[in-house]
Formats: C-alpha cells, sequence, structure tokens
C-alpha cells in the first residue's frame, strides 16, 4: 500500500529538523543558514505482451538536498538514503569545504518576510480512490487488445501503466516549511503497423492526477493503432514553400520553444534572441500563452517553489507582446527582476483558442501539410533556427487527405514563424490527460518544407 502524506511527514519532518538543527551547530565553519528537501517517490509500472504480464516493477526511493549556507558562499549536495548519521556526516564534510566556495550572493535564501506562509486552497492533486494492482493490470490488458483489434496492426512494441506516489518536504532556517504530495498516472502503447509498403510504428499516450481521468483503455488503444495506420505508404512530399498546419501534439511541441526564449538562464546568458523584447512584439497577435499553476488536478500545478516563492499564474506573451520572462529566484537576482515562482520550471501552459474553426483554418490551403509530429531535429532560441524532421498528411483544396507524408524537413526561423502563427478555437481544456502545455490546432504560413 502507498504511503499516504501523513505517514510520510512524520517521518521526514523530524528528520528536516534534526538536520537544520545539525547545521546551526555549524558555526564554527562559518554555517549561517541551510535548506533541506526531502522528496520520497513511490512508483509502480506494469507492461504487457500478448495479454500477459511482460514486466512489473515498484519500490520507494527518496532523496534528500541540503544546502549550506555561509553569508554568500553557499555549497549543495544531496543523498538518496534518509539515514540521519549518513546525511550528517556528509554534512559535515560539506561543512569544511565552505570556506574554499566562491561567494555568490544571489544564492541566498529568500528573505523570510517573502516566504511562501501556506494556503487552505485544495489542487485536489492526489487521487482520493487510488486503483489495485489489478486495477492497472486490467487497464494495460484493455489498451492492448483495443490496439491489435485495428485492421492492419501486425502488433504491439510496449504496452505499459504506472502509478506514481510522489511526496516533497522543503524545511530552511529562514522559516520556509511546505509540502506538497501528488498522485500521478501515466499509461502508452507503442504499436506496430503493416501494409504492402512495410511497416510502422508510432503510438499515444495518457496521464492524470486521478486514475478514473485517465483516457478510457480502448480509446487509448484505437487512437495508439490509428497513429500507426496513418504512417503507412506514407511518401516525401514535394520540396517548396507552403503553409503546416499542426494538431495539439505537433502544436505544443512547436510552441514549448517560447518557454526555452523566455527562460531566465537563457535571458542571464544573452541565449535568446528575445532578450532586449520585453513589451514588444515577438509573434502574431493571435497569441497568449498564460503558465497557471492553479489548476485544480493539473499535471504542473502547486501552491508553492521549493525557493519558497507562491506559484501565481503568470502571462508571458500576450496578444503577441512579450510581458515577463520566466526567472527563478538566483535569475531573478542576477537580472533585476521579479521571482516567477517556478523554480522547479514550467507549470501548466495554455495557448488561448483563436477565432476560427480547424476547418476554416485549413479551408484556404489549396496544398500543405497536415502535421502529427515532430522527430528531433533543431530549434535554438538564441539565432532563431528552425529545421524539424516531421510527418503527416497531406492538405489538397482545403481537405486533409489520407496520403502519409513523412521523412521531410520543415525549416524555417523562429522570428518569421512566430509571427505567421494562426490559431484556431480548439484549445483542449485544462488539466488535459495529453498536454501540459494545451495550444490549438495551429497554421503557420510561408514555411519552407524539404522534401523530394
Amino acid at each position: 500500500m502507498s504511503r499516504s502524506k501523513q505517514d510520510f511527514l512524520d517521518e521526514a519532518h523530524p528528520l528536516a529538523e534534526s538536520l537544520l538543527d545539525y547545521a546551526k551547530s555549524g558555526t564554527t565553519y562559518g554555517v549561517t543558514d541551510a535548506k533541506v528537501v526531502i522528496s520520497s517517490n513511490d512508483k509502480q509500472e506494469i507492461s504487457v505482451e500478448k495479454g500477459e504480464v511482460a514486466k512489473s516493477v515498484s519500490g520507494v526511493t527518496y532523496s534528500v538536498s541540503i544546502t549550506l549556507y555561509a553569508g554568500d558562499r553557499t555549497i549543495s549536495f544531496s543523498r538518496n538514503t534518509m539515514d540521519e548519521a549518513e546525511l550528517k556526516e556528509a554534512m559535515l564534510k560539506n561543512m569544511k569545504a565552505l570556506s574554499v566556495v566562491p561567494a555568490n550572493p544571489n544564492k541566498r535564501l529568500l528573505e523570510s518576510g517573502k516566504v511562501f506562509k501556506g494556503s487552505d486552497i485544495d489542487l485536489n492533486l492526489v487521487d482520493p480512490h487510488p486503483p489495485s494492482s489489478e486495477d492497472l493490470l486490467d487497464y494495460a490488458k484493455q489498451v492492448e487488445a483495443a490496439a491489435l483489434a485495428e485492421p492492419g496492426v501486425k502488433g504491439t512494441r510496449s504496452v505499459g501503466v504506472s502509478k506514481l506516489d510522489s511526496h516533497f518536504l522543503v524545511l530552511a532556517t529562514n522559516g520556509l516549511d511546505h509540502h506538497e504530495s501528488k498522485t500521478r498516472y501515466s499509461a502508452s502503447a507503442q504499436v506496430v503497423a503493416e501494409d504492402a509498403s512495410g511497416m510502422q510504428i508510432d503510438g499515444d499516450s495518457s496521464v492524470a492526477r486521478h486514475f478514473n481521468d485517465m483516457s478510457k483503455p480502448e480509446a487509448l488503444g484505437k487512437s495508439s493503432a490509428k497513429s500507426a495506420l496513418a504512417k503507412l505508404s506514407a511518401t516525401l512530399p514535394t520540396t517548396g514553400e507552403m503553409p503546416i498546419v499542426l494538431d495539439h501534439d505537433a502544436a505544443e511541441d512547436f510552441f514549448s520553444a517560447v518557454y526555452a526564449a523566455v527562460d531566465g538562464t537563457a535571458l542571464h546568458r544573452g541565449a535568446t534572441y528575445m532578450k532586449d523584447k520585453l513589451g514588444q512584439q515577438v509573434m502574431s497577435s493571435e497569441v497568449t500563452l498564460v503558465d497557471d499553476p492553479s489548476i485544480p488536478k493539473g499535471l504542473g500545478s502547486g501552491l508553492a517553489d521549493t525557493a519558497g516563492i507562491e506559484s501565481k499564474p503568470v502571462t508571458f506573451i500576450e496578444n503577441g507582446m512579450l510581458k515577463a520572462f520566466n526567472a527563478s529566484l538566483m535569475e531573478s537576482r542576477q537580472l533585476g527582476i521579479a521571482p516567477t515562482g517556478r523554480e522547479n520550471g514550467p507549470t501548466n501552459g495554455i495557448i488561448k483558442p483563436g477565432a476560427v474553426t480547424p476547418d476554416e483554418l485549413i479551408s484556404d490551403i489549396k496544398e500543405g501539410i497536415y502535421i502529427r509530429g515532430f522527430n528531433g531535429g533543431t530549434v535554438d532560441v538564441n539565432n532563431g533556427l528552425y529545421s524539424r524532421q516531421a510527418y503527416g498528411n497531406l492538405i489538397e483544396n482545403g481537405k486533409i487527405t489520407d496520403t502519409a507524408v513523412a521523412g521531410f524537413v520543415v525549416s524555417g526561423n523562429l522570428k518569421d514563424m512566430f509571427m505567421n502563427v494562426v490559431l484556431a478555437d480548439d484549445t483542449p481544456d485544462m488539466p488535459s490527460t495529453r498536454h501540459q502545455l494545451a495550444a490549438p490546432t495551429t497554421r503557420i504560413n510561408g514555411v519552407t518544407i524539404a522534401g523530394k
């Protein structure tokens, strides 16, 4: 049985307090402050093959991360153990090394007056009715059976489901005392389809905080099969400049470059072309990107980050204008801007919907490509270079055809591509069982396609 939040806190909180007390005794070595982060992950994975269990793995892992401060000198380390004696021994070794660490005032703890003090808000991130091992196994079997039932499917490469119970606690000498618990379920299937032209492999996945919010297993199996079948008999499209249309998955992939472009580390290094664009138009006026950690059951939701800063919704792009950069506590001090409460990365991204339906978005395209996904390639937010291999279907006379295309390269510069975006009105609802960045069907005009 998985550990409850209270079970975790009963073990972790006394340990964290003892470690902080030990750090306070390190004044001989100049220790002035300390922070302890304790996390626990209880994971179970089940995969099936031909209706039988192919793999079943479960276990609990712990991580304790400790940061020691001596004024402006900081040293951090982590151990995968809850053994107090071992952790204190490691602390002593690091205390002795503090004197040779270069000073960096930007790494100091958050000022005590700015520390998040807790909230009554319940984001519903823990499943109150967790499934049994038998439920997980039955789910995986149903996914596989539904995939194999589709004509043209030769077999499955992998079908699996996993359950993760995670807890974390952060305690620090500045008064920070915050903990969160979350459940996360994920399932995926990789399907092998075959016709006279050969074989293709593709699949689908689903993820949710609550097991009952997952995609229905029959639907997941069928969509996994359809993804593989859609690749059969793929050809190379003709080289040229044309509009492309991205489905939800491909659009999420494409717009993730925005997060890279507004990242505080990239800004501090001068490695983003948006570095001098705050308050300026950097995208089509149709695009608004909101990052919202307050969505109940959200895959990226949370009340505060591990620096102790409250996590609130942030609008990074509004009507195409750059409104904010995503800065951690240290980055915010380096840059002289406010931190965003995202020490651990972005939360739930939402590209607001456009004004036309997907059919209207495509209706005037005489020749184009409907892109279902990308494979590798280069996305460089420093100079804007975008070059990625993709796959999908031809668009002809305003309709998505059954003609599959693959192996071609989509090329352009993000500076131009972002400006040429047109959005449909079908942004997926959040929380989503597929997306942590929800984006509508997206059209980009004037893109170079390298095919035959």
